[in-house]
């Protein structure tokens, strides 16, 4: 492998089968040619992710959710792992559902949905919905707005991508957090909280003895 920036990620994304396109359960679904410059090509029944390619729409997806948090956007999670709702439940804002039939063309509009085990009527509501979509593992590249083109079946890589996402989260709330220290809203708009300044005939430490007694 050439040496990148990335290689030591790179050799544990291989390392742990991070480049095998999941095989879907539902034969339906069947890799589109959307697909293919993102792909390295195809041994016996598997296809084999570019993975210098995919950490790109992984950076992007990661950037684009801790600015939804930040500016509390709604943000949908569909899987069928219990892990992910327990590491996003304390999140008002963020919704974990297992696929169920019509569930998101009944939802009310979010602003970023991961489709985690990509069926084809769950494919098919989100883009009926036309929402901003993250594909994770997908096998189709249309109306995927955010590529995350990594297998998370292996448990390592399962714990490593929920972890990742939960810093993420984590990560776009401490800059909102900071964000409304920083400033406060009026009638007139946002404004920043200015420091006071003590004049310099008073030191600081005599101001807090005075207030002390």
């Amino acid at each position: 492998m050439v040496r990148t920036e990335h290689s030591r990620l790179l050799s544990f994304l291989i390392g742990s089968s991070g480049y095998l396109v999941p095989r879907p359960f539902n034969e339906d679904i069947r890799i589109s040619k959307t697909m293919h410059p993102y792909l390295l090509g195809k041994r016996n029944i598997y296809y084999f992710y570019n993975l210098e390619k995919s950490l790109y729409g992984i950076r992007a997806t990661l950037e684009i959710l801790k600015k939804i948090v930040f500016a509390e956007g709604k943000i949908i999670f569909v899987s069928d792992s219990p892990l992910l709702k327990l590491c996003l439940s304390h999140d008002p804002n963020i919704s974990y559902m297992k696929w169920k039939r019509s569930y998101l063309a009944k939802s009310k509009d979010a602003d970023l949905v991961f489709l985690s085990g990509i069926e084809k009527e769950n494919l098919v509501e989100a883009h009926r919905k036309c929402l901003l979509l993250v594909g994770v593992g997908s096998p189709t590249m249309s109306k995927v707005s955010y590529p995350f083109n990594l297998n998370i079946e292996a448990s390592l890589l399962s714990s490593w991508f929920f972890s990742l996402i939960y810093m993420t989260c984590v990560k776009g709330n401490r800059m909102k957090s900071k964000n409304e220290v920083s400033s406060f809203s009026s009638l007139l708009g946002k404004a920043k909280v200015k420091k006071v300044r003590f004049p310099p005939q008073i030191p600081r430490n005599l101001v807090g003895n005075s207030i002390k007694k």
